[in-house]
């Protein structure tokens, strides 16, 4: 080493130890010796996005994949119970009987149950779960509906039907699992593994028995693609059906991903703000500061779709109107018999069967 690179290596060194201990920080250990856990390790308590549940999910979450014939997997612990019944007391009061055909949809016996939309990012809980769904499926939050919940009660279920040309995979997540029944079926399916399908048959349902199906437990999830790889082939070994329950009830929560943003607009205005919880229609109240004098000139009869409620959402002036009852807010019973009155769903609370506390 020459005299000169000598002096400018002494430099650099007294200048180091001039910089105060406080300015450098105490070195972790874990930096001292960067990459002798791996290069991807990351300290313990730091957050970072996982696939499962962050808040007291039982069991250990894993995937298993039960069908190339049709593409099919479930993610076991896939929720917590409390995001199970964060969904359920989002949707229970809007719940109303279920439609099929897309735009221009209809009321069939093909489909029993009774459903609500949940809109994309509605909340905090909402937001993480569908997070969750997108590193699952592989494609963005942006190209998912909105979430549908549904429940099926005894005798309800959703005849043998393939999802939409337009859809590109389907994730079904089981809130409340029936005691017996309410499969979810593919009719025209081939069992990864043979030996799996011939162990489970004996817990199906008839419905469900000699096919590919999954039995609903609470917090598991099911994917299934609804077209080939090539994205653009619908798959018809993905023809499904929800058999019937049998007995007890089956709530689940349903996302439909597509292979492109799906509605623009509308994803652009849910990233804005979490969204507005619609009214209870199991409250009687007005919504307008005008209802009364509405109510007074006649629009009770004129306008009824705003004035007290049609197929999607109660009315803005039902106290006005005199179309529902005044509750107490423990009169559950009250409560139940406005929701029904506006055409929502009526159940009992007890059937969710969550533990203590929830």
């Amino acid at each position: 080493m020459d005299t000169t690179s000598f002096l400018q290596l002494c430099l650099a060194l007294l200048a180091a130890a001039a910089i105060p201990r406080q300015c450098v920080g105490e070195l972790d250990p874990e930096e001292r010796l960067i990459g002798w856990r791996g290069e991807n390790y990351h300290p313990e308590g730091e957050a970072y996005p996982t696939l499962h549940s962050s808040n007291e999910t039982k069991g250990r979450p894993w995937i298993q994949v039960i069908s190339w014939k049709p593409r099919a997997a479930i993610y076991h612990n896939f929720l917590s119970d409390r995001e199970c019944k964060h969904i359920i007391d989002l949707a229970k009061g809007q719940m109303q009987r279920s439609e099929v055909g897309g735009d221009n949809a209809w009321v069939d016996n093909v489909r029993t149950s009774s459903g609500t939309f949940l809109r994309r990012n509605y909340d905090p809980i909402i937001a993480a779960i569908e997070e969750r769904v997108a590193i699952w499926s592989h494609f963005p939050v942006s190209h998912q509906e909105d979430m549908q919940v549904l429940r099926y009660g005894p005798t309800h279920k959703y005849g043998a039907h393939m999802d939409s040309e337009e859809r590109t995979a389907t994730v079904l997540m089981y809130l409340v699992e029936p005691e017996e029944g309410g499969e979810t079926t593919f009719t025209n399916s081939e069992w990864l593994h043979p030996e799996v399908g011939r162990a489970l048959d004996p817990q199906f349902s008839d419905c469900a028995k000699g096919h590919v199906a999954m039995k609903p437990k609470r917090g598991d999830a099911m994917i299934f693609f609804d077209r080939m790889p090539d994205l653009r082939t619908e798959d018809p070994r993905t023809m499904h059906t929800g058999c019937p329950v049998i007995r007890g009830v089956k709530w689940n929560a349903v996302k439909w991903i597509h292979g492109e943003v799906m509605d623009p607009a509308g994803w652009a205005e849910a990233k804005r703000a979490w969204a507005t919880p619609r009214p209870d229609a199991g409250i009687c109240a007005d919504y307008h500061p005008t209802c009364q004098p509405w109510a007074d000139s006649g629009e009770c009869e004129k306008n009824v779709p705003y004035m007290t409620g049609r197929r999607g959402g109660a009315g803005a002036c039902r106290k006005a109107c005199k179309a529902c009852t005044v509750c107490e807010a423990w009169d559950t019973a009250c409560l139940e018999a406005n929701r029904k009155a506006a055409g929502f769903l009526e159940f009992d609370e007890a059937e969710l069967k969550f533990p203590p506390g929830f």
